[in-house]
């Protein structure tokens, strides 16, 4: 979770604390109100509706942390009742200022038409205005909840590479394939993130034919990318020793695959997509024995 995303959480309950601990003052007001249009509007309307949207608010961040959706609808929906539970207190004050207004209208023209179209105008502008910067609002937090986790994930996968070198020194292979592959998956989320492409889920099979469809990676590395995938299947799961030569044939590979989709980003943004997979295949060509073309390279044999 990122410290902007428990920066609103923390606030929203910070605002529930303060509702809550105004009660008893609400509750004096008892049926206290203003008439509009033929409708009393009391002033615990506002206490109760805030809290009402609070609560929505904290609902929908805690859906959205329990499913493998990361910034989802739940998130998004949940940053536009924010948005709204903040504007809300100045648009009913607003409301209530368009009452006043409305009286004075009738008063200077001695028509009460005029004051009831004065009183509609005030108020659906105020409303309108409210929903208007309320979804500008939730836009913006909406990116900067996606710039942060960009940012987190881009950290998240240098240190898993990072780890999966010092335990290659350390001698265990097996956490070797974990962490590195760990890496693989930050950098996936993070480009996928970045380019704004719905992710259903963040597991592992999923993730690699999503960012294959998206463009993220090249078709032919797409066969390497499965078989590191099994590799770390079989380095957790599997009773196979994990050795040292698969650590490092895996740790390579890892270097070798991040660096793929980096490209292949960079590579398109300036027009040059198909480039990426021809330099690929050179390097491969010289680093190991010629394949047939779109075969996965072989994990080493004990």
């Amino acid at each position: 979770m990122s410290d902007f995303a428990k920066a609103k959480i923390v606030f929203a309950l910070a605002l529930i604390a303060v509702l809550f601990a105004i009660h008893s003052v609400v509750r004096d007001f008892e049926d206290a109100g203003f008439s509009f249009f033929g409708t009393v509007l009391q002033f615990r309307m506002i206490y109760f509706l805030m809290l009402g949207l609070l609560g929505c608010v904290i609902y929908f961040y805690a859906i959205d942390f329990i499913t493998d959706n990361p910034l989802g609808l739940a998130h998004r929906v949940g940053n536009l009742f924010y948005a709204i539970s903040l504007l809300f207190p100045p648009v009913f004050a607003i409301v209530a200022l368009s009452i006043k207004v409305a009286e004075g209208v009738v008063w200077i023209s001695s028509s009460p038409l005029a004051g009831e179209i004065s009183k509609l105008a005030l108020t659906s502008i105020a409303a309108g205005a409210g929903l208007l910067i309320a979804k500008l609002a939730s836009a913006h937090m909406n990116r900067r909840d996606r710039a942060d986790n960009v940012d987190r994930l881009a950290f998240q996968s240098k240190a898993h590479l990072q780890r999966a070198e010092e335990l290659m020194d350390a001698g265990h292979y097996d956490l070797v394939a974990l962490e590195g592959y760990r890496c693989i998956e930050s950098v996936l989320q993070r480009t996928l993130l970045d380019d704004e492409v719905h992710v259903s889920s963040t597991r592992s099979n999923q993730l690699i034919p999503i960012a294959a469809r998206a463009g993220i990676i090249p078709e032919n590395c797409v066969g390497i990318f499965h078989e590191l995938r099994i590799a770390r299947n079989r380095a957790v799961h599997s009773r196979d020793e994990f050795t040292d030569k698969d650590a490092s044939w895996f740790l390579d590979a890892t270097r070798r695959m991040v660096g793929t989709v980096r490209a292949t980003r960079k590579k398109e943004q300036d027009g040059q997509f198909a480039e990426v997979a021809s330099s690929f295949e050179e390097k491969e060509r010289h680093d190991s024995p010629p394949q047939r073309e779109g075969d996965p390279v072989p994990m080493p044999q004990n």
